[in-house]
């Protein structure tokens, strides 16, 4: 796991925490001004990270794309059949039926 994806995980758990926190009806009012404000700047850097996560996962995809893209497949290996070739062929096709 990268740092980036720790930090989502801590900022998904602070959050939950402070949320869980302004439940309960026993939290001072002074208490529950701090645990909104710190909702709001877990909230502002959660979405922080989630983009800079589903940008980098963007460039990985489109790295992926243009690798694949420039791989070459290799040219099959095409034998025509002379005009005397085919007809052999086509005679023994005839004669097997």
């Amino acid at each position: 796991m990268d740092d980036l994806a720790r930090k989502i995980e801590l900022l998904k758990t602070s959050l939950a925490a402070a949320w869980s926190c302004l439940a309960r009806s026993s939290t001072s009012a002074a208490d529950k001004r701090e645990l909104r404000a710190q909702a709001r700047r877990c909230s502002g850097e959660l979405r922080r990270c989630l983009l800079i996560a589903a940008a980098r996962q963007t460039r990985e995809h489109a790295r992926a794309l243009t690798v694949h893209a420039r791989r070459t497949l290799p040219r099959p290996d095409l034998r025509f059949l002379s005009a005397e070739a085919a007809s052999e062929t086509g005679e023994r096709a005839v004669n097997r039926l």
